[in-house]
This record gives structure tokens, C-alpha cells and sequence, in this order.
């Protein structure tokens, strides 16, 4: 009796050691699956989170097109000065754009203030009355949508100032007689002397 008893022990333990080694072959072998499971999980997370700089720039383009769009307006020719309304004596300065739209700024050449805009359609040309005194000439050209004195043409916006030296000053003759000098700006002359380019910021800069 004792040695059934024996016997059925140990059957039961063979069983037992059976069933642990089956568990272990069965951890052993299905790590690795976990493991490369694992790996495409991660994989997929940082392709998720992934920026797709392609996307980014169609998506910052479309939304300037419509802005542009929103702001499109007709460019016409404009003349606005801000100098005080005091009798003082003037000279004649002249502007002529080339094969672009273009808009000129006249600053005064020691405190930079701005005092003239000029909207100037392609192959046009004006004049104005500005005070005696040195002055700075910027101006802006492009060829894409006009869309005002904030966005200008676009991107295809340039902005530049001029080497020129510009004078509004008298000659006097004597006996109360005298020569008034002007001064003005014509662009893209073949013996012109090239101008500095600048920046927006610059440019729309009040003084």
C-alpha cells in the first residue's frame, strides 16, 4: 500500500516538472514575438509623431494665397506728403518707374522722417513740390497682386534705397533773382548708380 502510494507521488511530481518545463519553452519562445511586437508598436509611434515638413509648407502657401486673395486691389497712382502747409520756398522733384508698379518714399536725409509716398504705376512718371533740404529715396517694387501699403505685391516685394544725393536748393543771382535745383529718381537707367537693398522693416519704418 505504502508503495502505491509512492508510486502515485511520483507520477504526480513528473507531471508537475512537465508542465513547468512546458511553461518555460513557452516564455522562452514567445519573448521574442512580444519583443518584436513591441519594436513595430514604438516604430509606428515615432512615424506617428513624425512632422512632415512637405506638408508644412503647402499648408503655410495655400493659406497666403487666400490672404492674397482676400487683399487683392487695384494699384493706382497716388501722391501723399506730410510736410507743413507754410509757404516755404520749393523745388520740383521728379519720379519714374520702370517695367514694375513701384512706390516711393522720400525721407528727410537727418532725422529720416518720412515725408512723401508715391504709388507709381509701370512706365509712368510725376513730380511734386518738396521744401529746400537733403533727402533719402526709398522704394518698393514687384510683380505679383497688389495688396496695399502693409503686404505690398506679395513675396515678390523688393525694397531698396538710393545712392543718389538728392538736393532741393536755391542759386541766388542777386538783385532778388535765383535758380531753383530739383532732384528726383528714375529706375533701372543703364548708367544709374545701384541702389542698397533693405528690408521690410526698414522701410515701412516712420522715422
Amino acid at each position: 500500500m505504502k508503495n502505491k502510494k509512492t508510486s502515485q507521488h511520483q507520477f504526480v511530481g513528473f507531471l508537475i516538472a512537465i508542465v513547468i518545463l512546458a511553461l518555460f519553452f513557452y516564455e522562452s519562445e514567445s519573448k521574442p514575438e512580444r519583443n518584436f511586437l513591441y519594436q513595430v508598436a514604438s516604430e509606428k509611434a515615432v512615424n506617428t509623431e513624425q512632422t512632415n515638413g512637405l506638408k508644412e509648407v503647402q499648408d503655410f502657401s495655400e493659406r497666403q494665397k487666400v490672404i492674397e486673395n482676400q487683399n487683392i486691389q487695384p494699384f493706382t497712382k497716388s501722391i501723399m506728403n506730410k510736410f507743413p502747409v507754410d509757404g516755404s520756398p520749393k523745388g520740383t522733384f521728379q519720379f519714374q518707374s520702370s517695367n514694375q508698379d513701384a512706390v516711393f518714399l522720400v525721407r528727410d536725409k537727418y532725422t529720416n522722417e518720412l515725408k512723401v509716398v508715391v504709388q507709381l504705376p509701370k512706365y509712368s512718371q510725376t513730380e511734386m513740390l518738396i521744401p529746400l533740404g537733403e533727402y533719402v529715396v526709398e522704394y518698393a517694387t514687384g510683380d505679383g497682386n497688389w495688396q496695399g501699403l502693409d503686404r505690398f505685391w506679395g513675396y515678390s516685394t523688393q525694397f531698396y534705397r538710393s545712392n543718389t544725393q538728392h538736393r532741393i536748393y536755391r542759386t541766388e543771382h542777386g538783385g532778388g533773382s535765383y535758380t531753383t535745383h530739383g532732384s528726383g529718381i528714375i529706375l533701372n537707367t543703364p548708367d544709374g548708380q545701384m541702389p542698397d537693398r533693405i528690408t521690410k522693416g526698414n522701410f515701412i519704418n516712420s522715422n
